[in-house]
C-alpha cells in the first residue's frame, strides 16, 4: 500500500500531524509513507523511521499535482484540509481520501471528518487528537501518542562542539528561551519576559541561559538584553547561535529546559521530552496545543489561568507564576 500524508505547514503541525505515522505502520507494516508539505518544513522529519519519501509542493498546484498522480497511491490523508490540498487529494487517483469536513471541501474526500470538540486524553489534547480522528476510516483505534524529533549521532556531536565553542558542556545547567514568538501577536510582552529570565538566574544562580530567536529579531534580542539585570547578563550566552532548526534542536536535546513562547521551538523541546514551559498567546487555547508526554514536569502557561476572559498579553504579568516557575526549576535542575 502507497499512503499519501498531506500536512503543508507549519512545523508544529507537521510534528503533530507526524504522530499518525507510528499507527499507520502498525496497521499496514508494509506500507510505503511518503508525506506531501512546504520544503522549509522537512527538516523536522529528518531521521523519522516511518517516513519513506518527502515530496515538496511545486510552484504551481498543477505540477505538485502532476507528480502526486505519477506516485499512484492507494491513500491520501490529508491533514491540511484546504481547497488547494483538497483539490490534490480529489485528483490524486487515490481510492480512500481522507480530510476534514469543512462545508466547502467535503466533497474531496470519501470520508469528511468532523473535529470532534473534547478530548480524550488532556496530555494529547486536541491539537493531536484531531489527527488521530483521521484514522477512524482505517479502524485505527485511539492510542496516547506523541510527537517525536529524531536527532542523529552526527548532529548531537555538532551540538556538542557548539557549546564546546561557547565554553559549556551538557553538564551545565543549560536553559534553552524560546525568546520570541512567530509573529508579534505570539510574543510574550519584552519587557515581561526580560522579568522572567531575572526570575529564572535568581532561582538558579549556576544556570547557563541559551536564547533562540531568528536573524531579524536580533535587535529584539539586544533589547531584552538591556532590560534584564547584571547578574542575568552574565548568565546569557551571548554569541549562542544555531544556524537552522536542526542544530536548534540538537542542542535543546542537552539542556535541562525550555522556557519560553508557545510556537515550533516548545513543541521541537517537548518532542524531545525536554522539560517545558510554555507561554500561550492569548488567542491560542490549551486545549488545542497543551499536549504533554512528560505531564508531571511540563508547565503551560495562560494569561485567562490569571485573569478571567482576558485577550490581553499586557495583562499576563510574570509574577503571576512567578512560584510556578520557581517550583517548576527545582524539579527539573
Amino acid at each position: 500500500m502507497k499512503i499519501l500524508i498531506i500536512q503543508k505547514k507549519f512545523m508544529g503541525d507537521v510534528l503533530v500531524t507526524s504522530t499518525i505515522l507510528p499507527l499507520l505502520k502498525k496497521k499496514y507494516p508494509d506500507a510505503e509513507i511518503s508525506i506531501l508539505l512546504e520544503q522549509k518544513h522537512a527538516q523536522i522529519l529528518i531521521g523519522n523511521p516511518y517516513v519513506n519519501n518527502v515530496i515538496f509542493f511545486k510552484d504551481s498546484i498543477f505540477e505538485t499535482l502532476a507528480e502526486i498522480k505519477h506516485q499512484n497511491f492507494d491513500l491520501v490523508i490529508d491533514g491540511y484540509s484546504k481547497i488547494e490540498t483538497g483539490i490534490i487529494s480529489l485528483l490524486s487517483g487515490a481510492k480512500t481520501r481522507i480530510g476534514f469536513f469543512k462545508k466547502y471541501n467535503q466533497f474531496f474526500y470519501n470520508f469528511p471528518i468532523k473535529r470532534k470538540e473534547n478530548a480524550i486524553s488532556k496530555n494529547t489534547t486536541l491539537g493531536i487528537e484531531h489527527r488521530m480522528q483521521l484514522l477512524e476510516p482505517l479502524n485505527i483505534p485511539f492510542e496516547e501518542t506523541f510527537p517525536k524529533t529524531y536527532i542523529l549521532g552526527e548532529e548531537l556531536r555538532n551540538a556538542r562542539k557548539i557549546l564546546s565553542e561557547n565554553g559549556l558542556s551538557e553538564n551545565d545547567k543549560l536553559i534553552m528561551i524560546s525568546t520570541f514568538g512567530s509573529s508579534a501577536e505570539k510574543t510574550y510582552p519584552i519587557k515581561y519576559m526580560a522579568k522572567v529570565l531575572d526570575y529564572i538566574v535568581d532561582f538558579q544562580p549556576d544556570s547557563k541561559i541559551l536564547c533562540n530567536y531568528l536573524p531579524l529579531q536580533k535587535e529584539l534580542f539586544s533589547e531584552i538584553y538591556q532590560l534584564v539585570s547584571t547578574k542575568t547578563q552574565k548568565a546569557i550566552v551571548k554569541d549562542f547561535d544555531t544556524k537552522s532548526l536542526r542544530e536548534f534542536a540538537a542542542v535543546t536535546s542537552l539542556c535541562k529546559c525550555l522556557i519560553g513562547n508557545e510556537g515550533g521551538a516548545t513543541n521541537v523541546s517537548k518532542s524531545l521530552k525536554i522539560p517545558t514551559v510554555t507561554l500561550f498567546s492569548p488567542h491560542i487555547q490549551l486545549k488545542d496545543w497543551a499536549w504533554s508526554s512528560l505531564p508531571d514536569l511540563d508547565l503551560f502557561l495562560h494569561v485567562n489561568d490569571f485573569v478571567a476572559k482576558s485577550k490581553n498579553y499586557a495583562d499576563f504579568k510574570p509574577d503571576y507564576f512567578k512560584n510556578q516557575l520557581r517550583e517548576f526549576l527545582g524539579k527539573v535542575m
